[in-house]
């Protein structure tokens, strides 16, 4: 990596231990052996830096989501098998990914004393992942491989059973690929229950 991405890596590292408010420019540099000045070669500020560090979670998002799309097309059917593994992946590829988990600490740090890290945080952990889930559903109940329920219900129901194994196992801890197993055999679990229930509701209200 060149002294730009360092400073990137280095300063997302700290940013999730600390806090952005707890990090200065001089801490920054010191891990990597420059001068203050050297991070003004490349960000106006540190403030500079964090948006960058932001951009390159859209990025990422937006990758995610042109993959999804791609494996979507060529779906046929959804069973509880292929429920869970992409559950699994979302948990994995977006919250677990050693980026965006290192932001989401960071921001949980700072939204309790910034309105900025607090709207942010919201955005990274429901908005952009609720968002995705929601035009999953929408297109699954189109194609008629789910239940006729509401997407925007089906969407959050399913959003927060990632988000409950995430908080309880993953955010924060030190080791996190043990940590992420046991948070994917509780998804497994979480997940066939959720599909079973909105299997039975489908027929339920086919019934009507």
């Amino acid at each position: 990596m060149n002294n730009k991405e360092n400073m990137q890596a280095v300063a997302l590292d700290l940013f999730s231990k600390r806090g952005y408010s707890g990090v200065s420019v001089r801490d920054i540099c010191g891990e990597l052996g420059l001068k203050e000045s050297a991070l003004y070669y490349h960000f106006k500020n540190k403030e500079e830096l964090l948006n960058s560090l932001y951009a390159k979670v859209d990025q990422l998002v937006e990758d995610m989501r042109n993959a999804f799309d791609n494996a979507f097309q060529m779906t046929t059917q959804v069973s509880t098998p292929a429920m869970q593994m992409v559950a699994k992946n979302f948990l994995r590829q977006y919250f677990c990914d050693a980026y965006v988990c290192k932001l989401i600490s960071m921001l949980n740090i700072e939204r309790m004393s910034d309105a900025l890290a607090d709207r942010m945080y919201l955005k990274l952990v429901y908005d952009m992942p609720l968002s995705q889930c929601l035009a999953v559903f929408s297109a699954m109940q189109k194609r008629k491989l789910v239940a006729d329920i509401s997407p925007d219900y089906l969407a959050k129901d399913y959003l927060s059973l990632i988000l409950h194994v995430f908080d309880r196992y993953v955010l924060g801890k030190e080791d996190k690929q043990t940590q992420i197993e046991a948070a994917c055999e509780e998804l497994d679990n979480l997940i066939e229950i959720f599909y079973e229930r909105i299997a039975r509701e489908g027929t339920k209200h086919a019934d009507l």
